[in-house]
């Protein structure tokens, strides 16, 4: 599930409404911050996640989930190694992204399967390069550890292997790299598929301008209760 305070802002806008939310916070802003939320709101891709198996270096770990946020990703999964990332190295953008965790690959897979998603794993010496996949199914990708790559069990359950084309004598590159070089090369081409920066509709802004303005005020179930309380006597 979800970790940390981007969890507690979620449980609270589950709890008081998105719109109870937003009302009671938006106004502890500054208009420079609700503006900057704004901008990264409407580049937010739903289209485009990934999945992280059997991560083992906290750096590379790290280095991922920022190179995720950075490029306008909501959704990290991690399996099979419980999650460690060097904070240095993330300076915080995990509260920013829906990170879960699950134990085994093949009950997610099936779950992001019923939701309609492609799944691609990411494997040196695949035959479809990247920038073959098609930008507008709504994909997933696979990224194996600098090990042992990608388990037997992942690629089966995956609908095509893709590959980062190499034109020099190194055959691969570290996770970190892969899935930073992944979602920049998806994402643009999906935005330009799309016509636009994002692909949320207007109540799924609504559900993560909420959460984004819990994650962004410090106190924020209080004043929200506070606000609810003078609303309603």
């Amino acid at each position: 599930m979800s970790k940390g305070k981007g969890r507690d802002a979620d449980d609270l806008v589950e709890k008081y409404g998105m719109h109870a939310v937003i009302a009671a916070l938006g106004p502890m802003m500054m208009d420079e911050r609700r503006e900057r939320l704004e901008r990264t709101l409407q580049g937010r891709l739903s289209g485009v996640a990934v999945v992280l198996e059997n991560l083992t270096d906290p750096h590379n770990g790290g280095a991922a989930l920022r190179s995720c946020e950075a490029f306008g990703l909501l959704s990290v999964h991690i399996v099979g190694q419980p999650l460690r990332f060097s904070e240095r190295v993330t300076q915080g953008c995990e509260k920013w992204l829906h990170i879960e965790e699950h134990e085994r690959i093949a009950p997610l897979a099936e779950r992001l399967k019923r939701e309609g998603r492609k799944l691609y794993a990411a494997v040196p010496d695949a035959k479809v390069p990247l920038e073959a996949l098609d930008p507008a199914a709504p994909a997933v990708f696979l990224v194996g550890n600098e090990h042992d790559g990608l388990t037997d069990e992942a690629r089966a359950l995956c609908d095509l292997e893709y590959a980062l084309p190499m034109q020099g004598f190194s055959e691969s590159v570290n996770l970190s790299v892969a899935t930073a070089l992944t979602i920049y090369t998806h994402a643009r081409r999906r935005r330009e598929h799309l016509g636009r920066q994002g692909d949320l509709d207007e109540a799924e802004l609504s559900q993560l301008r909420a959460s984004y303005y819990a994650r962004s005020v410090d106190g924020a179930a209080a004043i929200v209760r506070r606000h609810l309380t003078g609303r309603t006597s």
